[in-house]
């Protein structure tokens, strides 16, 4: 039981440290600081590797992947396929933010993306690849697939422009949230199912734009 919630600690801490300040602003003797714990050697032991502590605050925070699924296969048949599709990519995202009170996950998604292409829809991989401040993430198929669907609807715009918009409407729903993470904080947050409406019909305003 302490191993496990030793475990948690480190993870909660890493995730907030992170989202706060970035993977490049903090280290490993403040993350265990943070999380109480005075054995320099804790993520050593439970996780093995600083990478393997990110890769374990991913699979312990994206808990939407099978609701994103669902909502990505009802949207094939919806008559208006590209807002089902948006649903698809808030929904799960807004459901993971709520899980917890307060919530990093946003803002840690958000530092991510900093250092990341811009079109990260078309370049997913880092700035650096191999770069052993970025975490590295298994199990993007799922999103990568919707993505894809996604971009397929934009006939409006050139194929070369598609998953650009598609990378930027995904960051603006990324950062809105982290901001209404901060927001949680300080105690001034509005209701998250407000938000949701709003994120997915501003991110359909966004993809649906001209040129």
């Amino acid at each position: 039981m302490a191993g496990s919630t030793t475990r948690e600690a480190i993870v909660d801490a890493a995730e907030r440290l992170v989202a706060q300040r970035g993977f490049r602003g903090i280290s490993v003797r403040e993350v265990l600081r943070e999380a109480g714990q005075r054995n320099n050697g804790a993520v050593a032991y439970h996780f093995g590797t600083w990478r393997e502590l990110l890769a374990t605050i991913w699979a312990t925070r994206a808990t939407g992947t099978e609701q994103q699924q669902n909502l990505h296969a009802a949207a094939q048949n919806a008559d208006d396929r590209l807002q089902a599709l948006v649903l698809a990519y808030v929904r799960p995202f807004v459901f993971e933010v709520a899980q917890r009170t307060p919530s990093y996950w946003a803002q840690f998604n958000q530092q991510w993306l900093a250092g990341i292409h811009a079109d990260f829809v078309n370049s997913p991989e880092p700035l650096i690849p191999g770069d052993p401040d970025y975490p590295p993430i298994e199990g993007t198929e799922a999103v990568q697939s919707l993505y894809a669907d996604i971009s397929a609807e934009l006939l409006h715009l050139p194929p070369p422009l598609r998953t650009a918009r598609v990378a930027l409407a995904a960051r603006f729903v990324i950062s809105a949230l982290a901001c209404w993470e901060r927001d949680q904080v300080s105690g001034t947050w509005h209701s998250l199912d407000d938000y949701e409406h709003e994120l997915c019909t501003l991110m359909l305003s966004l993809l649906r734009a001209d040129r």
